[in-house]
């Protein structure tokens, strides 16, 4: 997995948009995740995670994911306080 990060030219290559607001509303809209922001509001982004992502919409995973997800417990609701 290639843990470099994006730079600006990378995800305007990938999101076609300037504006960091812009960009996080692509990523939200496409992958359903919201994207690490810098205090001046640039987005924080390595390419590894974004070809996780782009596998995860094409519906494959790397065999090492889907092992890690089998092997999370099952989530079973119990039901409302009283």
């Amino acid at each position: 997995m290639n843990q470099r990060l994006m730079t600006e030219a990378d995800l305007y290559r990938v999101t076609k948009l300037k504006q960091n607001a812009a960009r996080v509303r692509w990523f939200l809209m496409n992958f359903g995740v919201r994207p690490v922001q810098s205090a001046d509001g640039s987005l924080t982004l390595t390419w590894g995670a974004y070809e996780i992502m782009q596998a995860r919409r094409a519906g494959g995973m790397t065999p090492t994911h889907d092992a890690h997800a089998a092997a999370r417990p099952k989530l079973v609701r119990v039901g409302r306080a009283a």
